[in-house]
This record gives C-alpha cells, sequence and structure tokens, in this order.
C-alpha cells in the first residue's frame, strides 16, 4: 500500500514537489514519536531520496541520523557505492560506515502538524507502534 507523505518546504527548496508517495515496506518504524508526545531530542520523520525518488522514510533526531538510520534499515540501496570507488570525500554512512555517494541525494522533513492530512498515517502509525512493527508493511 501506498502513503503520500507531506513534505516541509523551506529554503532552497521550498518550490519542489511537497508531497511523495512511499510503499510502505519503504517506511521505517525505528523510532515513532507523534507530535503530541514528549520529545526532548527531537526526533521526526525525514524522507530520504536520489535523482530517481524517495527511497525510504525514517525517524531521526537529524539529518545525518536519519542517513545512518537508511542504511541500517537496508533502504539506501540507491545510494551505495563499490568500496573501490570510495575515496577522502566519501560519505560513510550507518553503524558499518559503509560507502555512499550523496551527490544527488536530498533529504526533507515529513510535516505530520496537519492531523486532518495525516490522519490515515497516524492511525497506521498507531497501529504498528503498538504490534511493535518494524515497517508499515507489516500490517
Amino acid at each position: 500500500m501506498k502513503y503520500a507523505l507531506h513534505l516541509k518546504q523551506s529554503g532552497p527548496f521550498a518550490g519542489n514537489v511537497p508531497i511523495v508517495e512511499l510503499e510502505d515496506d519503504c517506511i521505517a518504524l525505528n523510532n515513532i514519536v507523534f507530535a503530541w508526545e514528549t520529545n526532548p531530542h527531537g526526533v521526526r520523520l525525514w524522507v530520504i531520496g536520489n535523482e530517481y525518488g524517495a527511497l525510504g522514510a525514517v525517524w531521526a533526531d537529524c539529518e545525518q541520523d536519519a542517513l545512518d538510520e537508511l542504511v541500517d534499515q537496508n533502504l539506501g540501496a540507491g545510494l551505495a557505492i563499490e568500496e573501490k570507488d570510495a575515496d577522502d570525500e566519501t560519505a560513510l554512512l550507518g553503524n558499518a560506515g559503509e560507502p555512499h555517494d550523496l551527490t544527488y541525494a536530498w533529504i526533507a522533513e515529513v510535516d505530520l502538524t496537519d492531523t486532518q492530512k495525516c490522519f490515515g498515517l497516524y492511525m497506521k502509525l498507531a497501529e504498528a507502534r503498538g504490534a511493535g512493527y518494524d515497517f508499515l508493511s507489516k500490517l
């Protein structure tokens, strides 16, 4: 099942497409924090993609942690490169520090503040978190 994720629009990328559709097996449930819950670390949902589109969505407190989490959740294959192609400028992501090319990568925060737009997604996220699932596709 596909889910429409509304992206926050600001800065130089404010003209980009404000909605991304992702399959349920590309939305990780690694650290769900709802808008009304206490969130001292600022964890939020991020969508990461490349020139071909969105790769996945993960929960993290910043862009770097989101990139690491994307790789750890096995959603970052579209950014991965061979070890032999890596140089000093190559990003090493995930717990294993695997080389990835971020030349065409993009990242955007998902806007979950409008509960009217996100109600169906909120319900699925709550159900999946309650069941202890890793991805929405497990529902």
